[in-house]
């Protein structure tokens, strides 16, 4: 479970800091709103899976990284929170109503949640528990607001992924002292993290056209600059290898370069949307595994972990790398065609 939780982990961070990188690039109505919910969620929950990530790596690391993951998980419970309340917001503007009651009630609720959490700051399990009370009645409020809206194309079936982001959280949050093993919980909860996040992202991104080249190779160059950014900073931390250091710039060049190449050859050609759509889902999913690999290597490899682990990334990175060769040969034949038309 350790092993598949390492890939569990990483793969859910870049998804979710990527799809908030392009949601914030959209000039749309809510995605600004959205994308900072994203990113949140993402960067967030950074801080507590990444050292989760060394410490199950690492001899001895959960006591190691005891004080790096209670930190996180402090971090993280404000942001979800933070995640909720602008959800909240989002679910009042697709509904084009407001309830004077609950807009003054949910920012409450939210600042009660970040004072009790830092309080929790001194290790008490009964804070932890209190802190948890305001939280779950923002879910709450949620929940009832969405399933009330269901009929909205918008929020669909956007109550159930709440509904059970709580159900799998609840009980983490009341027996983790008891039965450590409940933590697994946390993973199919964070499925229903990336399930919100994708219908929320299907909701805004439109449909496909030539131009979505240009603005994933723009969501690629920010990915780009900031994965350069978090190398030089996470590398004070943890012993982070050369496969980091690389990151930054294969992301630039197969991201923002070749996609920008791409956009400028064919914006005027005679070019089927559909095709290209196809085409450029094929080279983001190569995108997805290859640096998800390619993360995970560059902070795990300066330690020594099991053959599982190690055969997995090098899968995931050929399956990526395979895509990607997939999709460039593709849309080279593609493209040399639409030029000879």
């Amino acid at each position: 479970m350790k092993e598949f939780e390492l890939f569990f982990d990483s793969m859910y961070l870049i998804f979710v800091i990527f799809i908030g990188i392009r949601l914030l690039l959209l000039r749309k109505e809510n995605t600004g709103l959205v994308g900072a919910m994203a990113m949140l969620l993402g960067l967030g929950d950074a801080f507590h899976l990444i050292p989760r990530i060394v410490a199950n790596v690492e001899a001895n690391g959960f006591a190691v990284n005891a004080s790096g993951l209670f930190i996180g998980t402090r971090v993280s419970a404000m942001t979800m929170s933070l995640f909720y309340l602008l959800f909240y917001y989002y679910i009042r503007r697709e509904m084009k109503a407001s309830n004077r009651t609950l807009d003054l009630a949910m920012p409450a609720l939210f600042l009660v949640r970040v004072v009790t959490v830092i309080l929790s700051f001194n290790q008490s399990q009964t804070m932890d528990l209190i802190s948890n009370i305001p939280f779950v009645i923002m879910g709450l409020v949620d929940i009832v607001l969405l399933f009330n809206q269901r009929g909205n194309t918008n929020f669909g079936k956007l109550y159930l992924y709440v509904f059970f982001s709580f159900l799998f959280y609840v009980p983490v949050v009341l027996f983790k002292e008891t039965m450590p093993t409940i933590g697994m919980l946390m993973m199919p909860k964070t499925v229903m993290y990336v399930l919100i996040v994708w219908k929320l992202y299907g909701n805004l991104k439109g449909e496909f056209n030539r131009d979505d080249l240009l603005q994933f190779a723009l969501a690629y160059l920010f990915f780009g600059i900031f994965a350069g950014a978090f190398y030089r900073e996470i590398g004070k931390i943890y012993p982070v290898v050369t496969k980091m250091a690389f990151l930054h710039v294969h992301l630039i060049v197969l991201g923002f370069v070749l996609l920008t190449l791409a956009y400028l050859l064919l914006r005027d050609r005679a070019f089927e949307n559909a095709r290209l759509k196809k085409l450029l889902t094929l080279y983001n999913f190569g995108m997805f595994f290859s640096f998800s690999s390619m993360f995970l290597h560059g902070l795990i490899d300066s330690y020594t972990f099991g053959a599982f682990a190690r055969i997995g990334m090098v899968a995931v990175s050929g399956v990526g790398h395979i895509l990607l060769t997939v999709a460039l040969i593709w849309a080279a034949a593609s493209g040399l065609k639409a030029i000879e038309a």
